[in-house]
């Protein structure tokens, strides 16, 4: 979510307090886990997950045009140049997440329109509603976006949603990292032209725990506020880089200790292309796609 990630809390916690939840301090989330792969290094890649470590034998090699993008930033960073941005507008309101992977999308050449990628591909769930329990219940935003992407109120979803969508075009391609610190990823993924979305706040503010609720699976989930997704382009000794669609500017500089206050507060989740699946991504999506 993006506008209005205070707006849960404002309009639901009254809600929440008549029907005796409140918002109390809560850290539970789902168990939704995904292997994470390592950065492309111009060899094999090498998958890494909780099972045995395996190599692919097949080869890869990091695009030469992707690393054209990277431009040297500072005396100790870089930057990644050309990344699409698509400004968050009336029609896209809470729609972060979603601009973000259309964004990622374009940069390696998938021609994804927003529309599309909202209407057919984003897994959507109602609003939590009260039980007969008197409880608020409601999907994982682990799964789904919950609410409305395009209108002022909608909530926002977290990586497994959006990896769940993105692989609707190639089973794969879309591969969710957790836990891994932003210098990490910058070394690892930015240095190599490969751009990365990540969790954090609108413009990196404190985050806070809003609404509660139950999931399916009876976990208390705490959404935390001002949720916000953005694609992490660059670094440098100060400040990491992003294309940020609550921005009109193609990249905008976050101070690094916000910044990480703001990714560790929203779970430490990021989202990055296999380069491996995106070399078997059908051709036609590299042609208009209109329905």
């Amino acid at each position: 979510m993006c506008i209005s990630k205070r707006l849960p809390f404002l309009l639901l916690c009254g809600m929440l307090a008549a029907c005796g939840t409140g918002c109390s301090r809560d850290t539970a989330e789902t168990s939704f886990f995904a292997e994470t792969i390592p950065p492309v290094t111009g060899t094999a890649l090498t998958g890494v997950s909780t099972a045995p470590v395996t190599t692919v034998t097949t080869a890869v090699t990091v695009n030469p045009q992707w690393e054209k993008q990277v431009i040297p930033q500072g005396e100790n960073g870089h930057i990644i140049e050309n990344v699409p941005h698509i400004p968050q507008a009336e029609d896209y309101m809470t729609a972060c997440e979603s601009i973000s992977a259309v964004e990622l999308l374009q940069y390696y050449g998938i021609d994804m329109p927003l529309d599309l990628f909202l209407g057919k591909y984003l897994p959507v769930a109602d609003y939590p509603g009260t039980g007969e329990d008197g409880e608020m219940h409601g999907e994982s935003p682990w799964e789904y976006f919950i609410g409305d992407p395009t209108v002022f109120d909608g909530f926002g979803c977290y990586s497994g949603a959006l990896v769940k969508a993105i692989n609707k075009i190639q089973d794969g391609l879309a591969v969710r990292l957790r836990y891994q610190p932003l210098e990490k990823l910058c070394t690892d993924y930015i240095d190599k032209g490969q751009p990365v979305i990540i969790w954090a706040t609108m413009y990196m503010e404190p985050p806070q725990e809003s609404m509660q609720w139950y999931l399916p699976d009876g976990t208390l989930f705490t959404f935390m506020i001002p949720e916000h997704a953005l694609i992490l382009t660059g670094y440098d000794e100060y400040y990491y880089y992003f294309c940020d669609s609550l921005q009109y500017g193609e990249t905008v500089g976050y101070p690094k200790s916000m910044t990480e206050r703001a990714y560790d507060g929203l779970h430490m989740q990021a989202v990055v292309i296999d380069p491996l699946v995106l070399e078997t991504v059908p051709a036609f999506w590299k042609n208009k796609v209109t329905d």
